[in-house]
């Protein structure tokens, strides 16, 4: 004789379902741990994009200061380096270092024809203006040393006197990237930065 099945109960498949005490303990631990690696990796992939941004605004910011400057000073017939702004320019003379904040750029033997970069103190900014136009165009920010330009020997030493064979020395020091906006020194993705290069024309005298 087949006895009839017993099928149990709500309350009996509830006890039946439920976790002991030191499995909800178990599981919520695992949970936390599960969770708090995906919460790391999320922060330490974005910390990774940031610096990644950075350095790839420094290699713009790069490519944007010395790319046209790179290749006015190579096409120069004569160069001159001092002190300047957007409408004026006083170049440095024999005898003292030949360095400063300005560099003016003569494409051809008319001297009334030229290119300048100079140095604004307030802003801390690098710009260029032209003979044929008066509006300055902005190079880069956050600019911090005292020279900018000096003319050199091919040992990279600072000349007293116009050889007219120099190179020209061009050194900038940043104190923050411009995009993304990035601060340097202690504590940050940089603990210095600074562009640097020698440019020599490719006819010299």
């Amino acid at each position: 004789m087949r006895l009839p099945q017993k099928y149990p109960s709500s309350l009996e498949r509830s006890q039946l379902l439920a976790f002991t005490l030191v499995e909800a303990m178990i599981s919520m631990s695992l949970m936390t741990v599960v969770l708090g690696g995906v919460v790391y990796s999320h922060i330490m992939g974005m910390k990774l994009m940031q610096i990644t941004q950075a350095k790839l605004g420094a290699n713009d910011s790069a490519r944007k200061a010395f790319g046209k400057l790179q290749d006015e000073i190579r096409a120069a017939k004569t160069i001159a380096v001092g002190a300047g702004s957007s409408n004026s320019f006083i170049a440095a003379i024999n005898g003292g270092a030949l360095q400063g904040r300005a560099i003016q750029i003569y494409p051809g033997t008319n001297q009334n024809s030229w290119i300048r970069y100079y140095y604004l103190t307030n802003t801390s900014e690098l710009r260029r203006v032209t003979s044929s136009s008066s509006t300055p165009q902005l190079i880069a920010s956050y600019v911090a040393n005292a020279v900018l330009f000096s003319k050199a020997d091919y040992l990279g030493n600072t000349l007293t006197t116009d050889t007219g064979n120099s190179t020209i020395n061009v050194r900038l020091e940043f104190y923050q990237l411009s995009y993304p906006p990035t601060k340097i020194g202690t504590n940050n993705v940089f603990e210095s930065y600074q562009m640097q290069t020698c440019i020599t024309r490719r006819t010299l005298e």
